[in-house]
């Protein structure tokens, strides 16, 4: 079955991986010479190739399983037989598939699927099992801690990326490689997604997670990400690879693969770094970052080779780059559309020019192109419409079915988490519900709503009970509120959770823990000198627990952090991680001290830190990660402090930072998903206040019109006589420019776009262009507003359509958000939209019909 080229490989990775599997390393050799020689092979494959910190977290016998399912599917399922050995190894064998909690969970996936596939094609049984994920997750906006699979089942839910690693792990049950897709942001708006794609018959195709179609390639995003700058899929190992697909090289333990050929319009493009004496510089980190969410965000980091040269194959839009090595750097915009390459010279950041000055950037988005132009038939879409509404009621009804409404009764306070916890419900209430201790609620409260899909009822009784010693002191003190959030409380940052109170009270003897308490400087000095990290052995956004940390002594930065607060808050010292710039802080004298952060601080703890006074004229125009963020300089590249829900107030914001050099960026997003960006870098010494007038540039109105072609859509009409008929979307709009107003009659957002008609309804009943309200049934008309509006501008026409075949497509296609209505476009005669907005936008009555004089003008 296997190669002897592979063979190898996996013998020559294990026995390089044995020396850091620490109290493991017996353990795991001990268990693999109970294994067949077939499996002998995966396992060392895996134990040769995963995040070293898996090693530590997970029982030989969770990778056992995985590796015996993948045997079984390639001995039983006919299409395995011709799948190139790499894509066995890397997409259907392997364990992992992001940063998702793993649990041995092949088997429960592939019987929930096999019956339903059999007799299938490939192909076939690829569309069919997309429409099970849909019967049983869905999208959900959540926190960037990864759930498992089986919680996905469980809860129903999950992001993008939990999304896709729930399809992945289905149709990796049945012997289907599959493998997840990410853009790691978006260049056209604020946000990011990830996709599956799978191999079937010899080539690799895409689909949306959860989101099903009648056919492969094609997905709500195809449109958006014919825009991508970047798009990348990843392997754990750099066996074989994808010879046919560009690498991007190696981070850390993952290599990475450049598919944004496969979506949008690319070129290649080159950069030459030159040291300060303008020769080449060789393994220069160049590292690619998109402005996205205010912020430069770091896509892929390429190393230059010795004639100082980089290139990469990227989409037609600006992006941003940064050089950096020894403490030297440089950056720019380039534009790939506009050029080949460029040349970069290193220089010290502070003699860089554009220190203590607004520099601007007008940011180009790549431009919308029919990469993918997949087109389905009226058939194929009723279908698809049919099966998505029958997905969308048996997901709800099942999980609706785990929550149980007398358990709950008792608990009213506590009746939402136990819905939030879905599948999970027992394991919670078995908690909740176990005696009248108090805290058991506090505890539950001081979670997120992700722990209450997979928190185990074990693991909570265990934390509560290792903290209860140390409650008496703090609600004695009137601190009751520390000790719930900072000791008793087991979640720290994004790690799995685990019973580590325990585990921490055996591992250190009491001398050990005494001296901790009395200077929970030492706990710090112990993880830094106890934990190490071999970084190209693991995958940084991964945190161990604190178990794992401690058992293979080894984890990454956050992990270490994690590690110190865990000991701190088992030994009833309050700690946390900052949530602004993530250092491991302990609670002193009524506040949090860092003891992570800069030596000096560590050798002064009353040392006082600069503080930055910001002035911006109107409190409203500022969101962090949306118009403005700022980023510190460390290690060679600004890293952003998360200061999400911080305010201005009558146009002032003051900030407390550490001394270091900064740099502040702003951002308006345009229509076009192009971005008017500025930034400002400057130096806060110790005790300095600087102060700092903000800086945002709208756009002027002709930024403001887009291009984008709408795919028709049926719209019912009444004509003259009151019959009703259904027509093309393109029949109704051709001959004049349109407005078109997608209703939600009754609905907040609505009433305020159909007042705003009201006041301007002179201005609109000599308009030179057709108004069109969009309403699902006549019964809309009933609304007394909409009755209003069409008494006052009786030339607005009226038609019936279905939201749910066409208003998420029609907002996808203007990039807005499909779930705010109403959904306002502005087209050209035809289906050429020129402007879209979503939801409630003061003056976007007035803004639309400027913007329709403007677009008759420019046509």
């Amino acid at each position: 079955m296997f190669s002897e080229h592979l063979q190898r490989y996996a013998q020559e990775k294990y026995e390089l991986r044995l020396p850091f599997l620490g109290v493991f390393k017996e353990e795991i050799e001990k268990a693999m010479e109970s294994c067949t020689s077939r499996e002998q092979v995966l396992m060392k494959f895996l134990y040769g190739t995963m995040p070293v910190r898996d090693a530590g977290e997970y029982d030989f016998s969770v990778f056992l399983g995985y590796v015996r399912h993948s045997i079984m599917v390639y001995d039983q399922m006919e299409w395995c037989q011709e799948i190139p050995e790499d894509i066995f190894l890397h997409h259907i064998l392997y364990y992992r598939v992001n940063t998702e909690n793993i649990e041995d969970c092949r088997r429960f996936f592939y019987d929930k699927l096999i019956d339903r596939i059999k007799g299938l094609s490939v192909r076939e049984a690829v569309l069919e099992i997309n429409y099970w994920c849909a019967e049983n997750g869905t999208y959900e906006a959540s926190d960037n801690r990864t759930i498992s699979p089986v919680t996905v089942y469980k809860s129903g839910k999950g992001r993008c990326g939990e999304e896709s690693t729930f399809a992945v792990t289905a149709f990796r049950s049945v012997g289907i490689p599959a493998r997840q897709v990410y853009t790691p942001r978006w260049a056209h708006c604020d946000d990011n997604h990830a996709w599956v794609e799978v191999f079937v018959e010899g080539k690799w195709h895409f689909l949306g997670a959860c989101e099903p179609e009648e056919v492969l390639d094609k997905g709500w995003f195809t449109n958006a990400s014919s825009r991508a700058l970047l798009v990348h899929t990843r392997t754990f190992s750099d066996y074989s690879g994808d010879s046919e697909t560009e690498c991007l090289g190696q981070e850390d333990l993952l290599v990475y693969y450049n598919g944004t050929g496969t979506y949008a319009l690319t070129k290649s493009y080159e950069i030459q770094v030159l040291d300060e004496d303008k020769n080449p510089a060789e393994n220069v980190q160049v590292s690619f970052e998109i402005l996205n969410m205010a912020e430069y965000c770091s896509v892929v980091n390429l190393y230059t080779n010795r004639n100082g040269r980089v290139t990469i194959t990227i989409g037609l839009g600006d992006i941003h780059v940064r050089a950096m090595k020894d403490g030297l750097c440089c950056e720019a915009w380039i534009s790939p559309e506009d050029g080949a390459g460029t040349v970069l010279v290193l220089k010290k950041e502070e003699e860089k020019p554009g220190m203590d000055i607004w520099v601007d950037a007008d940011v180009r988005a790549p431009k919308d192109y029919p990469v993918n132009p997949v087109k389905l038939t009226k058939e194929q879409k009723e279908r698809n419409r049919k099966r998505i509404h029958e997905a969308n009621q048996m997901r709800e009804s099942r999980i609706a079915g785990y929550f149980m409404e007398e358990k709950a009764s008792p608990y009213p306070d506590e009746t939402e988490l136990l819905r939030l916890s879905a599948g999970n419900f027992d394991e919670i209430y078995k908690f909740l519900s176990k005696d009248q201790n108090p805290d058991r609620k506090a505890l539950l409260n001081s979670l997120t709503v992700k722990d209450y899909k997979d928190a185990m009822a074990e693991i909570l009784e265990s934390h509560l009970k290792g903290a209860s010693p140390y409650r008496k002191e703090w609600d004695e003190n009137g601190n009751l509120d520390i000790y719930v959030k900072y000791i008793l409380c087991p979640r720290i940052l994004l790690e799995e959770m685990t019973d580590y109170r325990g585990f921490i009270e055996e591992f250190f003897n009491e001398q050990e823990k005494e001296g901790f308490r009395k200077n929970p400087e030492t706990i710090w000095e112990y993880v830094k000198r106890h934990i190490g990290f071999e970084p190209k052995l693991d995958y940084k956004t991964i945190c161990s627990t604190p178990l794992g940390s401690l058992k293979l002594s080894q984890g990454n930065s956050l992990s270490q952090k994690i590690l110190f607060v865990a000991i701190c808050r088992t030994l009833g010292i309050p700690a946390r991680m900052n949530p602004v710039n993530l250092e491991a802080e302990v609670y002193e004298a009524g506040r949090f001290v860092s003891v992570s952060g800069a030596d000096e601080i560590l050798r002064d703890r009353t040392e006082k830190s600069g503080k930055l006074v910001l002035y911006g004229e109107t409190d409203s125009s500022w969101t962090y990660y949306q118009t403005w963020t700022i980023g510190r300089l460390k290690e060679g590249q600004f890293v952003t402090l998360d200061y999400t829900g911080m305010k201005f107030s009558g146009g002032v914001l003051k900030l407390d930072l550490e001394p270091g050099i900064y740099r502040l960026v702003t951002s308006v997003r345009l229509p076009s998903g192009n971005q008017n960006a500025s930034e400002y870098v400057f130096e806060l010494n110790k005790d300095e206040e600087k102060s700092l007038t903000m800086r945002l540039r709208a756009g002027n109105l002709e930024d403001m019109l887009v291009d984008n072609l709408l795919d028709d859509f049926e719209v019912a009409v009444k004509d003259e006589s009151g019959k009703e008929q259904t027509i093309p979307a393109s029949v109704l709009t051709e001959g004049k420019a349109n407005i078109l107003a997608i209703l939600s009659e009754g609905q907040e957002p609505t009433e305020h776009v159909l007042n705003e008609m009201l006041e301007q309804k002179d201005a609109l009943n000599v308009l030179d262009g057709q108004i069109i309200f969009l309403v699902q049934s006549v019964m809309s008309l009933q609304n007394r507003t909409i009755r209003k509006v069409l008494d006052a501008i009786p030339q607005i026409k009226v038609g019936y359509i279905s939201f749910d075949d066409t208003v998420e497509p029609l907002a996808r296609r203007m990039y807005v958000d499909p779930e705010k209505l109403p959904l306002l476009i502005v087209t050209d005669p035809g289906l050429k939209a020129v402007y879209g907005c979503s939801g409630y936008n003061v003056g976007s009555v007035d803004l639309m019909m400027k913007l329709l004089g403007l677009s008759r003008n420019r046509r």
